[in-house]
């Protein structure tokens, strides 16, 4: 489950911000890609291998661990694409190309939104799409897409191989089709797409519907106005409800999965900044801002050691569940966040470890959880602690949840 918004402010400039809603325990990193020149032939995605291109683009992307694609990320022309699981009719296709696998060719291929959709489109009707996209659970699906540069904006959504796109200066997507019949283009004959391919039931049980009215009502004008977007709540208390109508998703009942990571992209004439938190629960987290050409802020080697961050982060956040959280948190969280955002040559990291270990200390009241919350959350926990152990076995052994 996820939610991806774009806009074009002006001609000067365009936001890009999405949250990515995943498994609990899943970690994702951010990491950056540097521009490359390619000599073999083949490509190892996350199922298959595919043919590979000569040159591929400079990224920073926002990927799950344990899989080649990205949930979210911009390339150095400033394109921006997000994608969302979107449950249609029919058997989803064999081990195949993932949607985040799509996501990232896009990005690596393409030098403008439009050049990036064609890609995926390529690229789909050659290899189709499909593949369990689960951590911890078998998941399929089939895919949207919110691919967005300066100019342009565009909504793909699929369904198998087929697919339709439509051009906007705002967009807003989530786990639902939404194109009927008055796209740009089709795969095949002119069609209602959402009525012809959807799966009522799943799209439904996803509260896409009430998530995207929520991400449509704010207007971004400007990086603020992204961050606020993405920490939207459907209920009070979200460190003691699972929610999966929350834009900023609270895992904890039987449906919602959790915001895993978070991105805000500002594209400006001449410049790209990127807003990451790198860690769940955006309400709960930093956005710490990056410019594109400076490599990563949460540097991301295909070694064990790679996802410590956002189990420290995790780690912290986990001891809040139950908890009642004060609106002085969010207040000073706004306010160092503003202060990271707008001072140059800052220590983040450390500003915001310094944060999180005087909030440690707080005394939070209990909130009333349900026993079906803490029996969700026991069973997490439990699958977490060890995989924290296996990460960070400096700190994690003494951890508590």
């Amino acid at each position: 489950m996820c939610d991806t918004i774009g806009t074009i402010i002006n001609e000067h400039k365009a936001i890009f911000a999405k949250n990515s809603d995943r498994s609990p325990n899943e970690a994702q990193v951010i990491e950056f890609i540097e521009h490359r020149f390619h000599e073999g032939k083949k490509l190892e995605c996350t199922y298959i291998s595919i043919d590979q291109v000569k040159e591929t683009n400079a990224m920073v992307l926002s990927r799950p661990t344990w899989l080649w694609g990205a949930e979210m990320g911009v390339n150095e022309h400033g394109v921006c694409i997000g994608n969302e699981a979107v449950f249609t009719k029919g058997r989803y296709g064999q081990e195949s190309l993932i949607g985040m696998d799509l996501l990232r060719l896009g990005l690596e291929r393409g030098n403008t939104a439009f050049e990036s959709m064609q890609v995926i489109i390529s690229l789909l009707e050659k290899y189709g799409q499909g593949g369990n996209c689960g951590y911890d659970k078998d998941f399929r699906y089939d895919n949207s897409f919110l691919i967005m540069d300066r100019k342009e904006i565009y909504v793909l959504e699929t369904a198998g191989k087929k697919w339709a796109y439509k051009k906007y200066e705002h967009a807003t997507i989530s786990n639902r089709l939404t194109l009927k019949d008055d796209c740009d283009y089709y795969s095949d004959e002119k069609t209602d797409f959402r009525k012809r391919y959807s799966d009522l039931l799943f799209s439904t049980f996803s509260c896409a519907s009430s998530r995207q009215q929520m991400t449509c009502r704010r207007r971004m004008n400007d990086i603020y106005d992204a961050f606020a977007n993405l920490r939207q709540h459907s209920i009070d208390d979200p460190m003691c409800h699972g929610s999966v109508s929350s834009v900023c998703m609270h895992a904890g009942d039987l449906f919602a999965d959790q915001t895993t990571s978070s991105m805000v992209v500002e594209l400006d004439p001449d410049r790209i900044r990127i807003y990451v938190t790198g860690s769940s629960r955006p309400c709960l987290s930093l956005f710490k801002v990056h410019d594109f050409k400076k490599g990563g802020i949460i540097h991301s080697e295909q070694e064990k050691g790679e996802s410590l961050y956002w189990y420290r982060i995790e780690g912290w956040q986990r001891k809040l569940l139950g908890k009642k959280i004060p609106q002085e948190f969010y207040k000073e969280r706004d306010a160092l966040e503003r202060k990271l955002i707008s001072s140059d040559g800052l220590n983040q990291l450390e500003i915001e470890k310094d944060f999180l270990d005087r909030w440690s200390r707080y005394p939070f009241k209990d909130g009333k959880c349900s026993i079906g919350f803490k029996k969700i959350w026991d069973k997490k926990n439990s699958v977490f602690s060890e995989e924290y152990k296996k990460t960070d076995r400096e700190t994690a052994p003494n951890m508590r949840l």
